[in-house]
């Protein structure tokens, strides 16, 4: 299942603002914050795009 906490310490870790991370994915700021805000989740589409913005794992922004 999909974390916003672990987005965010995702995030963190790699020194990434919201701004940075929606940039590479090509989306708003907004969706990045009502994901760690755990206001909505990612769709699958989206996931992929966040993990190769963050250069991550699946396991790192789910629990």
């Amino acid at each position: 299942m999909f974390s916003g906490r672990k987005l965010k310490e995702a995030r963190n870790k790699r020194g990434m603002s919201q701004a940075a991370v929606a940039a590479r994915m090509g989306l708003s700021g907004l969706y990045v914050s009502y994901w760690e805000n755990g206001r909505y989740a990612p769709n699958g589409v989206n996931m992929v795009l966040l993990l190769r913005a963050l250069g991550c794992e699946l396991e790192e922004v789910t629990e």
